[in-house]
């Protein structure tokens, strides 16, 4: 097979359809060729070396011509058998297309999607789900939300999970304990973690808050958040500074793989109180490196921690902070959280999910 791929967002803002072909994208099998399109060649070949990968540049950027007019031409250009794009793709001149949508979200909770973007993915993606071969969301909760909204079959839409890089799967310890003794003095003693954008959907405030009521019992110091600003910036500072818990908060930005996995190594729980995900991509970092969790009971959320972290309703504030007081200071607890994870993480091996992912392009070729 000669597959073309759309990799334009791997020269964007890190999110996590960046994690997403990062992870797997080294992993597919040489059995195929692979063309692999992005803004920056020299960055996706610095990446992707390998011989079964050939790297091409999208000459425009402008969304609705380079997806509409630009692709299909490429496509035919480079002999392409089928093209993988990523929420929506070509509505005509692609014979063979398999379309990624990690998650519905701007249409489920439209007060988190800034009004025209939602409206364009609504009509773009719908209208691309319908001509493409097949649809590969990142979990279940995001498979049953697309079937609902798009009206699309069960049997065309496929579920492979985000998965998680080597260097987390194969941790390297010495690294890892080097970087901490240059991090810890930035970060306060115990701690809780959260990660992620700034942006309203991912409750950063309550975990401010819950930080607040734990240090009251002598549990924590405060709490490290770990993502860059967003939408929701200037607001969730407004919350820091309303709810008197800006002096509590610790937020780092731009951080290395090894500084990241330190600071969730050595946290004392890791809170991920997002009301809505597709995956949650932060969950599974939180496992590989050992770190007990307490998540929320929303969307996609409880389906990818599973059994190794407590999950909580986000409208209880009580029972967060007992489930989180409980984690600290249950060993037992703590310990049986931890080890379901790290158990538990072979689910999202890339080399694995790679292996499906080819196999809904097969699936889509023969079609």
């Amino acid at each position: 097979m000669r597959i073309g791929i759309d990799l334009h967002t791997i020269d964007g803002p890190y999110q996590g359809t960046v994690s997403l072909w990062t992870n797997l994208i080294g992993e597919l099998p040489s059995d195929n060729e692979y063309i692999l399109y992005s803004f920056n060649p020299q960055n996706t070949k610095a990446l992707f070396s390998k011989n079964h990968f050939s790297h091409y540049q999208i000459p425009i950027k402008q969304p609705m011509i380079r997806i509409q007019c630009v692709f299909p031409y490429m496509v035919l250009r480079d002999k392409c058998d089928l093209l993988h794009m990523n929420y929506y793709g070509p509505l005509k001149g692609v014979s063979s297309l398999v379309l990624s949508i990690p998650d519905v979200i701007y249409l489920d909770f439209p007060e988190f999607s800034p009004g025209f973007r939602k409206m364009q993915f609504s009509f773009l993606a719908k209208s691309s789900a319908k001509v493409a071969k097949e649809i590969i969301t990142i979990s279940n909760y995001s498979k049953e939300r697309i079937k609902n909204h798009f009206e699309i079959s069960d049997e065309k839409i496929h579920v492979v999970p985000v998965s998680i890089g080597s260097s987390w799967l194969f941790s390297d310890e010495n690294g890892i304990e080097n970087i901490w003794s240059e991090l810890k003095t930035r970060l306060p003693k115990r701690y809780l973690l959260t990660v992620g954008r700034m942006d309203p959907r991912k409750n950063i405030p309550l975990a401010a808050r819950i930080a607040k009521k734990l240090k009251k019992l002598d549990l924590v110091d405060g709490l490290v958040l770990v993502g860059p600003d967003d939408f929701g910036s200037q607001e969730i500072r407004r919350k820091f500074v309303e709810d008197k818990t800006e002096n509590l908060v610790t937020h780092l930005k731009n951080l290395s793989t090894l500084e990241l996995q330190a600071i969730y190594r050595h946290a004392s729980c890791f809170l991920f109180l997002s009301v809505a995900e597709g995956f949650g991509i932060p969950i599974i970092e939180a496992m590989a490196m050992g770190t007990p969790i307490v998540a929320s009971n929303r969307t996609s959320i409880p389906e990818v921690c599973g059994n190794a972290g407590l999950i909580v309703n986000t409208d209880d504030e009580d029972a967060i902070i007992a489930a989180t007081e409980k984690v600290i200071t249950d060993t037992n607890l703590r310990s049986s959280i931890v080890m379901n994870g790290l158990n538990r993480i072979s689910l999202f091996d890339p080399k694995k999910l790679a292996l499906n992912l080819v196999n809904v392009y097969r699936t889509a070729l023969n079609k």
